[in-house]
């Protein structure tokens, strides 16, 4: 990072979250009807919030009891049947809006760009969803017979930053070229004059998403497949330019560049970067820039464990997803602090690798130890809470080994998570 640039701390990414979930104006807007939350109960409003924000991938009961524990109420005794009725009253969307809230006030502050451009890419997922018939018909099924509740994700991904921009769970007839669309009317929202440039995978070619990128003054770095065009198969040079011609519309001029992969397959990529400077090479590392979404996604999955729903309602589904991509972001950026210290700590060293901070152990440390910070009404010991998170992450860090990959699992669609011997909503 640039010296002088600040980018935004957990401590003020944890205050505002706070402050924007104990006002009565957030709960007028996260309520199903006026009459929620009036009443004095075990859990108010807050603590339900909370809780879920905080809610561990085990049973319920087992996480009411602790979380409990955690915040000073050993004593409280709460049911899972009870809880249920609360996170019922709270609308999905109070979630998304601490997440877009989050996002917000992080670009507020310094972040890393290429040619002062920020990179994003967008990528798309199936995810699985709990076996509950109601679940089927929203969101729609695949799998043998067409049995198994499925939903179609999709994230914009700031790579050079580690921040999620923008995320949908939405049922399966919404394709990825749809939900792209609304990633990109988000980022104009988030930006409206930024220079943006999008890196897309093959899936996304076609005219009309290209006169949508123009529309909205978004530039773009896209992978297409054999086929896509016949002027862009039949370009001969590796670096040149071509008109893209479609009956009844206007023309788009492209910039095509080719180039040939360690297997000998040959490359082809469409932008409108016009910049000479850029060559060959600028733009082959530039379509490698795109592999972190890969990462995050199986961080998601895998790590942050999104498809391991606590609930079978759309409502219930919806929070949880949301309560995810706050989540990531806000690891990422207690991560960024993290890394800062680890450096500090080894600058002069002579290591062999750059080291960077252990993504399972960042989410290990943040976990259940964010929300006793952002429970403490202190300030300064909620700062010294946040500053307890930063220091246990930036211990046992991972050396960066240059050259390494993970091949793309193509085994069968398995179901991981058992929602149907778990206890939930």
């Amino acid at each position: 990072m640039k010296k002088g640039k600040k980018r935004v701390r957990i401590i003020d990414a944890l205050d505002r979250s706070k402050e924007r979930i104990e006002t009565p104006e957030f709960l007028k807007r996260a309520r199903k009807r006026p009459q929620d939350f009036t009443r004095s109960r075990k859990m108010p409003f807050t603590l339900v919030v909370y809780f879920i924000l905080n809610m561990i991938k085990a049973s319920i009961q087992t996480c009411l009891d602790k979380f409990f524990e955690n915040v000073g109420n050993g004593d409280v005794q709460m049911s899972q049947q009870s809880f249920c009725e609360a996170r019922d009253k709270i609308k999905w969307s109070a979630f998304r809006e601490l997440f877009k809230a989050n996002v917000e006030h992080i670009y507020t502050y310094y972040y890393d760009t290429w040619r002062g451009y920020r990179l994003s890419a967008i990528d798309g997922s199936k995810a699985q969803i709990p076996d509950d018939n109601k679940l089927r018909c929203h969101f729609g099924t695949m799998g043998k017979d067409n049995s198994a509740a499925t939903g179609q994700a999709s994230l914009m991904y700031d790579m050079l930053n580690n921040v999620i921009i923008d995320a949908h769970l939405q049922p399966l007839r919404y394709d990825e070229r749809t939900l792209a669309l609304w990633h990109m009317d988000e980022l104009r929202s988030l930006s409206p004059d930024s220079l943006e440039c999008i890196i897309f995978d093959r899936g996304y070619a076609s005219f009309d998403m290209l006169e949508d990128l123009t529309e909205r003054k978004i530039n773009y770095v896209m992978r297409v497949k054999k086929g896509f065009s016949k002027a862009v198969d039949e370009a001969s040079e590796a670096d040149g330019e071509v008109v893209l011609k479609r009956q009844g519309r206007e023309d788009i001029n492209v910039r095509v560049v080719k180039f040939a992969l360690p297997s000998g397959e040959v490359e082809t990529l469409i932008t409108d970067l016009w910049d000479k400077e850029l060559g060959i090479e600028e733009f082959k590392a530039l379509y490698f820039l795109r592999w972190p979404v890969e990462t995050k996604i199986d961080e998601i999955k895998n790590k942050l464990e999104v498809e391991n729903f606590s609930g079978r309602t759309v409502n219930a589904v919806m929070q949880d997803f949301f309560v995810s991509m706050y989540m990531s972001n806000m690891i990422a950026i207690a991560s960024w602090e993290a890394q800062e210290r680890l450096d500090e700590e080894r600058e002069g060293k002579e290591n062999k690798y750059q080291y960077n901070v252990n993504v399972s152990n960042a989410i290990g440390a943040f976990k259940d130890r964010f929300i006793k910070a952002m429970l403490e009404p202190r300030p300064r010991v909620r700062s010294r809470k946040a500053l307890r998170i930063i220091l246990l992450m930036s211990k046992h860090p991972t050396p960066e080994r240059p050259g390494r990959s993970n091949p793309r699992n193509k085994s069968p669609r398995k179901a991981k998570f058992r929602h149907n011997r778990k206890s939930n909503c």
